[in-house]
């Protein structure tokens, strides 16, 4: 399945974005929040300007009028007819932008005082045109008077609209006031969030590069156990990645090549201690052959087995060191070991070996049994005063065979197991032993042909005797 990946590059275009996107808000805010007091305070001049308009018209239309009975002129009549109706245009203004249900009754009141007076103005140049100076001058006086409760209303209007308006001037204040906290807020709060995404965003590209550059650095200095690097869905994360991957090769390679370096050592201690008997081995087997056949001759029988144990042994320890061998034949040449020692110590001990036809094939590498043998008689068995028993158990369990190699010596303390055990030491106590190899040197080898699949565990008490577990996989099958 393929990660999803998330370019560097992306990162910084969507992070800019995002900041953009913050400003911007932060600016239409500011730009909505003028609009809006700028149109209040629009709507309340207007208002004003409405009902000063009216008086100024109903003014306008008064000396209209009377400059129209006084020269008599077609023109000012035509002025009079033209500020008349500005005067009617203005009033409807007032029932769609002025009036609301607070002052309804009051501008419904100034309407009407408006419409008597234009009442009175049409019936004074009606009666003017008619001759009729009675009458035309009783309707200018009307007119003149209702031109004075326009003015007053219009002031009545005014006041009522200015107290009405007190309230919502205290509000548009106090929202101004926090308008100006907000603003302040907002700016401490878009710049704090501004600096966290930036910090945010720096530290996811900064941190892997210095986790990757840190690596490095150990890698440098031979560490290659480090802690593995995050992997994100990025350049840096691919490089993480990459970085991980080539550190597991090289500290498996290293590895590798310490474990074969280390075998080959092994192996050529083992060489060295085996070279040890070789005095012309050609010559010790044919010797020993000879002395066997006359033996034989001679009716010595056990003398004849008891050579031919020891020229096997012989040529089996003198053997190809760095090829491994079968269960079968670690067993079959321990037998002809423990047949020298029961030679030697007659019914003082007793072998037995206890190993299913199935464990026989198994590969281990070559003197495996034979020193784990030696240990056990040479530690375990020779200082025990009682009868001694060794025995080799092998079973298949699951995937893995396990051997047993028990005694019932003496057994050891939990020192001696720890030693035995601990990795960190490569040498252990190898006096008396046929083929010069400790039991440490078994168990290392162990390690390096099975590439540390091995299990292996001691179980022994002072005076009780000792049991070394051996669990091996059963179809391993060695590079080597």
């Amino acid at each position: 399945m393929t990660n999803f990946s998330i370019p560097i590059r992306t990162k910084f275009i969507v992070f800019f974005i995002i900041l953009f996107l913050i400003m911007i808000s932060f600016s239409l805010f500011v730009i909505y929040n003028n609009n809006q007091t700028i149109q209040q305070y629009t709507t309340i001049q207007e208002r004003f300007f409405m009902l000063n308009d009216v008086s100024q018209k109903s003014a306008k239309t008064y000396e209209a009028m009377e400059t129209f009975l006084i020269r008599q002129l077609p023109a000012d009549l035509d002025q009079y007819q033209a500020s008349r109706q500005d005067l009617i245009n203005a009033k409807r203004l007032l029932e769609t932008n002025f009036q609301n249900e607070i002052n309804f009754i009051d501008t419904k009141n100034f309407q009407n005082i408006i419409d008597s007076f234009i009442e009175e103005s049409d019936a004074a140049v009606n009666s003017f045109l008619e001759d009729d100076i009675e009458a035309y001058s009783s309707n200018q006086k009307e007119a003149y008077m209702l031109i004075g409760f326009i003015q007053d209303q219009t002031l009545t209007l005014l006041n009522e609209d200015l107290s009405m308006f007190q309230t919502y001037y205290d509000a548009i204040n106090t929202r101004n006031d926090y308008m100006q906290v907000t603003l302040v807020f907002m700016t401490i709060a878009a710049l704090s969030f501004g600096l966290l995404i930036t910090y945010l965003f720096s530290h996811n590209i900064t941190r892997p590069i210095y986790q990757l550059t840190r690596a490095s650095r150990e890698v440098a200095r031979g560490k290659l156990d480090g802690p593995t690097l995050p992997e994100s869905n990025d350049e840096i994360g691919f490089l993480s990645k990459t970085f991980n991957k080539m550190r597991t090769d090289l500290e498996h390679n290293v590895r590798q090549l310490k474990e074969q370096s280390e075998q080959e050592k092994l192996l050529k201690e083992m060489e060295l201690k085996s070279l040890q008997s070789q005095i012309n081995p050609h010559f010790l087997f044919n010797t020993l052959n000879t002395i066997s056949k006359y033996a034989l001759i001679n009716g010595s029988e056990q003398i004849y087995r008891l050579i031919n144990s020891i020229s096997k042994l012989l040529r089996y320890n003198l053997g190809a060191m760095d090829k491994p061998v079968t269960l079968s034949d670690e067993i079959s040449v321990v037998q002809e070991y423990f047949y020298i020692q029961k030679t030697r110590f007659q019914d003082r001990v007793d072998f037995i070996v206890n190993v299913s036809d199935e464990c026989l094939s198994l590969k281990l590498p070559i003197l495996t049994l034979q020193p784990l043998v030696e240990n056990a008689f040479i530690h375990g068995i020779e200082p025990y005063e009682q009868k001694g028993v060794i025995e080799i158990e092998g079973y298949s369990q699951g995937e893995s065979i396990i051997l047993k190699i028990r005694d019932n010596g003496i057994g050891m303390d939990r020192d001696t197991i720890h030693m035995l055990l601990d990795k960190s030491t490569t040498t252990s106590r190898s006096t008396g032993h046929s083929t010069g190899l400790g039991v440490k040197n078994v168990f290392r080898r162990l390690e390096l042909f099975y590439q540390s699949k091995e299990r292996i565990s001691i179980e022994s008490e002072i005076g009780t005797g000792t049991i070394i577990e051996l669990i091996l996989p059963k179809n391993f099958t060695s590079e080597g």
